[in-house]
């Protein structure tokens, strides 16, 4: 029998972080399944012209935005953000709602994607504090049984998160800076995740198109775009003009001066727990001044 091993580390308050599993990342069939179910999960159209006739997709920003902080402020792991948000689009995709319910939709969205996908699910009660008690905890009860129905228990989606970590243990040229090409990556997809225009995006493109704007941003030597592609199936030019397209909106982003939030619902989440963060100085200076 193998031996147990608990290889989590525990070093830093904000991070704890686990290592790849080989069995997992060492095995290609892992990143072709993952290839072959994302069809699954990409919203089935653009309900903007469909279905919510009601909501425009600058609102869908905002949601998306007080998910990224409500996130953010509870220390979720960073798989939950992105899940939430696929919750959120393929249910509307599904149900027309009114414009006043769109918060209470994603509250549980992040309910539903921490209980998929950390050990410990967020609190109703805390979700029902971020949105300032506009949206009550029975609601948020309530509603996860809708939710669910609709999207018929299908919840484990497949996104551009989870193909970062497999494209980047194939590709040579990331050896030398990984920690560095994966946290821009990551947070390229989490940039993504909030942009309307790309929530019908297949996930393996996000995914290719963040390496590559982050190895071209890190200045990473013999990075190319066909070492992606050949691992994600994505068309170079595809690839190429996602690539450029992040490129822009990270510089749109990164320079964007703080406007005040559009509704007192929608506000930065109020913390139940203040803490300070600490910016690590070996992240690029381009992703430390992102304003979500």
């Amino acid at each position: 029998m193998a031996d147990l091993l608990c290889a989590e580390r525990i070093g830093s308050v904000s991070e704890s972080v686990a290592d790849l599993d080989p069995t997992i990342f060492s095995d290609r069939r892992v990143l072709d399944n993952l290839l072959t179910e994302e069809s699954r999960y990409i919203p089935r159209c653009n309900y903007f012209a469909t279905v919510q006739t009601g909501l425009l997709p600058f609102m869908r920003k905002v949601v998306a935005t007080w998910m990224m902080e409500v996130c953010e402020e509870e220390r979720c792991e960073s798989q939950v953000f992105s899940i939430a948000v696929n919750l959120l689009d393929r249910f509307l995709c599904e149900v027309r709602v009114d414009k006043t319910q769109l918060q209470m939709v994603a509250c549980v969205c992040l309910l539903v994607a921490s209980k998929v996908r950390q050990c410990h699910a967020l609190s109703v009660h805390k979700l029902e504090h971020y949105t300032d008690y506009s949206v009550s905890s029975d609601q948020i009860r309530q509603f996860e049984v809708v939710l669910l129905a609709h999207l018929r228990w299908d919840l484990s989606a497949v996104t551009g998160y989870d193909l970062v970590d497999h494209v980047m243990e194939r590709i040579t040229w990331s050896r030398d800076q990984y920690p560095l090409v994966r946290r821009h990556a990551k947070t390229l997809v989490d940039l993504c995740y909030l942009e309307p225009y790309l929530f019908r995006t297949p996930p393996s493109l996000i995914a290719s198109g963040c390496l590559l704007a982050a190895a071209r941003g890190l200045k990473v030597p013999e990075a190319s775009v066909a070492s992606i592609c050949a691992l994600t199936r994505c068309c170079p030019e595809d690839v190429t003009r996602t690539a450029s397209h992040i490129e822009t909106l990270m510089h749109e982003v990164a320079f964007a001066t703080p406007r005040s939030p559009p509704s007192p619902a929608l506000a930065a989440p109020k913390s139940a727990h203040p803490h300070d963060h600490d910016t690590d100085v070996t992240t690029p200076t381009d992703v430390d001044y992102i304003f979500f």
